[in-house]
């Protein structure tokens, strides 16, 4: 899975996800969408079963598959857990480094 980050500027500066293979968009989506939880997203994908619930997406992991879900539109994308901890620990990171950023 190969993906870049791009910032949004604005009143925020805001890490947006692109990736190379548009089929993943919903995953950059559920991030951008619920980047206030990311330790607890990852913390779910931590548990063998786990489960997040958010503003608009849900994350359940299964095994080794984890289904994000866009609780308004319908729309589910699974996806490998580990690629999907690896992207959210690198969101995090870069989410950090925007706050960090001087205006």
């Amino acid at each position: 899975m190969e993906y870049r980050f791009r910032l949004k500027e604005g009143k925020k500066t805001i890490p947006v996800i692109t990736f190379e293979n548009p089929d993943f968009a919903l995953a950059g989506e559920f991030l951008l969408a619920e980047r206030s939880f990311l330790t607890e997203i990852l913390q779910a994908l931590q548990e063998e079963n786990g489960a997040f619930s958010g503003n608009a997406f849900s994350l359940e992991k299964r095994d080794n598959a984890a289904v994000i879900s866009n609780d308004v539109t319908g729309a589910a994308l699974t996806m490998d857990a580990q690629e999907l901890t690896k992207l959210t620990e690198d969101y995090r990171a870069e989410v950090r480094r925007c706050r960090k950023r001087k205006p």
